[in-house]
Formats: structure tokens, C-alpha cells, sequence
């Protein structure tokens, strides 16, 4: 069915295998229960679409960037480096990524204006690490608020669907696996605020260090002693930050490199970053580049890495993804590769993956044959926003209650 046809406003599309199926948003709320009801093996994937409002897109952060620094010595290399990209790829002149790729491929190939190059890089990642802080100040408690409350609502429709299962003696499928590509701390904030036990990859002592086994041991359920067997918490997620996260630091200890959770004074570590007194910078654990593909070479990137790879090559895997465009072709590929398989099932919520040239184009036209992709997008071309995908996964109480009153009988 065309786009233009017997179509309402804030209705919304489904596409799947070449064919289109258009719903109201209700409808689309109760596709997804429907899913969760059943669905054994969760996944979640979620960009950084989903922390819009409280803190910018890295694209955004780059023009912030030019229009304050034109007349800065590193304004001006960055519109060097810019206009050389543009000689080849105009697109790409405005990708903050390529971009750092491009200014990291310079300092350590020794090419001409190294000092410049390494100032450049410095300053940039200082006005990038400060829009990720900026969302925890003061003036921004409003938008963090109305973000976070997002999280907890899609983090709630993924326990109780766990709970569900629980209640059907399926106890062996209540774990879910939170992939992100974030550095901010939206999900540690729901998964806190929800009271849901969680693991981040780290251990939980005085010196918090990440260890891959962290993400395969699991709390058992004390609360009742006397039954025949004991039980492993049910909801128990698995938080997997791809990227890194702005309160990881790497540090070198008898020849052997560490990963450690830091605390983070937000108004102060702005001020610190404004004073030119940041010594976070070079340590700090995030991966704004388009040579991400390399750093998953090295821990905790290949333990990440490794992790998201086994969990979508679970039999009868569903993976959720919001607020990620596709352009991160390494993480790309690898969800292509897994619709190889049929009891791989996707589904993408965005904007319409037709209509604009971006990585989420070009990825649908990989994989719009396969029957189990689904891209759900706005009928009228609009973005679906992380508050509408957090509207399809919260759980509706009642109608839970009647379909598992249902399924008893």
C-alpha cells in the first residue's frame, strides 16, 4: 500500500518483507504486548535518539562547535579537515565521527600539523564530553526528568513481560539484555528507580572493575527458603554499553590494563572541563569514531562485543531497537548477518527508512525482503520519538491481569 493511500495522520506503518501494514498507534501497542507476552529471548537496542531533549546529538554538538569556534585556531583546522572530506564524500563533512576518525588517522599516521591536530582532537572531545554532562545540571532537570521517565516505562514493560513468563513456569526466560550505544546514565537510573536487579559488567566492591563474567552470574531469590529449589531473580537485566560510558576509566597496572567505574561530580567536571582542568580526558572510556570497528579489538570493547553477538545467536531471539539510526555500520552488519537466520526476529522503531538517505536507508534496503524485519515509522513522515516507543512497551496492568486470568483457564 503507497504511503499517500487510506492513510491517517498519527497512524503509523509496518513494513515487513516488501509488504506494508498500517495501524493506529493502540494497535501498534497491542503488537508489541502481544510480543512481549510471548517472547522468550529479549533484546533491546538503543541509540542516542532516546536521550534527545536532555542531551544533543553528536551532530548537533559539531555545529554548536563551528559556529562558536570560527574564529579559533581549532575552528579553523576543523574547517580544513571538513573541506578535505568534502573533496571526496560532502556528507561526511558533517559526521563528528568520520571526522574524529579522521583527525585520530592524522596524528597517528605523523602527518603535518600534528600539534594542531591534537589540539583539535582535545577540544573537540571537551565540548563532546561536556553536552553528555550538561544534561545532569540544574537547568536541565526538566528534560532529564521527562527522558528518564521514558527509560523506566520501557524498562517496566520489559520486566513484567519477564514476570509474565515467570507466572507461566517458563522461569528460565527472565533475563533481558539491554544493549546500548550511549555513554549517559539513563538506563542505570531506570533499572535503580525500577528496583529490578541489573548488572553492568562491573563488580561490586570498593574498586568496581569490569569483568565479562560479571554478565553471566546471576542473584538467587532468598525470600523463600523453604521451597524445593532456589530461584534466580526474576527480572535480572543485562546492561551492555557498546560504546563505553563517561564514568569508565582505563588504567595500566603492573603491565596489565584495568577498567574501572568512576563517581562523577557533574557541576564540577563541567567546571573543570571550562577551566581547561579536565585529567579525564585521555582516560575516559568512550568511542566517537568511525574506527569503533577497531577498538572492539581490545577490552571491554571485544567483551561487549562478544556479548551482543551470542545473545542474537540465541535460538528464537527478538531484538528491540530505538533511537539508533544504523549508522554505526560494525553494529550494522552484525544484525544483517543474524537475519540470515529465521529465528532471528527484528524490530526497528524510526522514521519512515525510505524517504531520507541515511544509515537506517540503507540498511532497510539490505534486509527489507527478510520476513523478519519489521520497521514500525509515523505515516506521515514524522519521527517515531522514544516517547512513543516507550508508550508501546509499558504494560497495561489490567489487560495483563485478564489474559493471564486467560491463560490459567
Amino acid at each position: 500500500m503507497p504511503d499517500t493511500v487510506n492513510q491517517k495522520k498519527g497512524d503509523f506503518v509496518i513494513r515487513r518483507g516488501g509488504s506494508e501494514d498500517t495501524r493506529t498507534k493502540r494497535e501498534i501497542r497491542d503488537f508489541v504486548q502481544s510480543i512481549l507476552r510471548r517472547a522468550v529471548n529479549i533484546s533491546t537496542l538503543i541509540g542516542s535518539g532516546a536521550s534527545l531533549n536532555a542531551i544533543p546529538l553528536m551532530g548537533t554538538t559539531l555545529k554548536k562547535y563551528c559556529n562558536e569556534k570560527k574564529e579559533d585556531k581549532n575552528g579553523k583546522r576543523l574547517e580544513e579537515i571538513r573541506n578535505e572530506i568534502a573533496e571526496t564524500d560532502v556528507a561526511r563533512k558533517d559526521d563528528i565521527e568520520f571526522i574524529f576518525s579522521t583527525i585520530e588517522q592524522k596524528i597517528n599516521g605523523g602527518a603535518a600539523k600534528k600539534k594542531e591536530n591534537e589540539s583539535l582532537r582535545r577540544d573537540l572531545m571537551t565540548e563532546f564530553i561536556r553536552s553528555i554532562y550538561s544534561g545532569y545540571t540544574i537547568e536541565k532537570r526538566t528534560d532529564y526528568n521527562s527522558v528518564l521517565e521514558n527509560y523506566i516505562r520501557v524498562i517496566h514493560g520489559l520486566g513484567r513481560s519477564r514476570q509474565i513468563l515467570a507466572r507461566q513456569q517458563k522461569t528460565t526466560f527472565d533475563i533481558v539484555n539491554l544493549f546500548t550505544t550511549n555513554y549517559d546514565f539513563f538506563h542505570e537510573e531506570a533499572l535503580e528507580r525500577s528496583h529490578y536487579a541489573y548488572t553492568d559488567g562491573f563488580s561490586n566492591g570498593l574498586d568496581n572493575v569490569f569483568s565479562d563474567r560479571e554478565f553471566h552470574r546471576r542473584p538467587i531469590d532468598l525470600e523463600d527458603r523453604f521451597r524445593d529449589h532456589l530461584q534466580p531473580i526474576n527480572p535480572f537485566f543485562r546492561l551492555i554499553k557498546l560504546h563505553g560510558s563517561i564514568n569508565w576509566e582505563k588504567e595500566k597496572k603492573n603491565n596489565r590494563e584495568f577498567v574501572h567505574r568512576v563517581p562523577i561530580d557533574f557541576e564540577k567536571s563541567i567546571s573543570d572541563l571550562d577551566k581547561g582542568r579536565s585529567d579525564k580526558l585521555d582516560k575516559v572510556l568512550i568511542a566517537p569514531t568511525k574506527s569503533k570497528f577497531a577498538l572492539t579489538q581490545d577490552m571491554p570493547y571485544s567483551d561487549l562485543f562478544r556479548e551482543f553477538v551470542n545473545c542474537m545467536a540465541v535460538p528464537n531471539s527478538i531484538l528491540f531497537v530505538s533511537g539508533f539510526g544504523f549508522g554505526d555500520s560494525h553494529i550494522s552488519n552484525l544484525i544483517e548477518s543474524a537475519l540470515d537466520r529465521t529465528d532471528f526476529t527484528l524490530y526497528v522503531f524510526n522514521e519512515n527508512p525510505i524517504q531520507n538517505k541515511n544509515g537506517l536507508h540503507d540498511f532497510y534496503f539490505k534486509v527489507k525482503s527478510s520476513p523478519n524485519a519489521y520497521f514500525i515509522s509515523p505515516v506521515d513522515g514524522g519521527p517515531l520519538t522514544f516517547g512513543d516507543f516507550a508508550y508501546f512497551m509499558q504494560p497495561n496492568i489490567d489487560a495483563d491481569s485478564q489474559q493471564e486470568t486467560l491463560e490459567e483457564r
